[in-house]
């Protein structure tokens, strides 16, 4: 699994588009499950602020990745979340490591 790209992504609502842009994470989990590259995709709202979405997300490879984030439906949600969000959305790149790979 080392070679696998593990990404965590955090989306900040602006005030009162919470549920919408949770509805607009959540449309992405079918498709992009479906993507044969994908190893898991998940949207996590945050307990302690309604407008923290944090999306975990593992791929096969890098180029896994790259083909998702030229889908249609990531576009299309890419190109409309700055309306929704405070900012950018924060993509943090990540590698696997535990005892068996230190």
């Amino acid at each position: 699994m080392d070679s696998y790209v593990v990404n965590a992504a955090f989306v900040q609502a602006r005030d009162g588009l919470a549920e919408t842009v949770g509805q607009r994470l959540l449309a992405l989990v079918q498709p992009t499950r479906k993507e044969e590259g994908c190893v898991r995709y998940e949207v996590y709202q945050s307990t302690d602020n309604d407008n923290d979405w944090f999306i975990f997300e593992t791929w096969k490879s890098k180029e896994a990745f790259d083909f998702h984030m030229q889908t249609p439906y990531v576009r299309e949600f890419l190109a409309w979340i700055p309306e929704a969000s405070t900012q950018d959305i924060d993509i943090r790149f990540h590698r696997v490591r535990d005892a068996d790979t230190a």
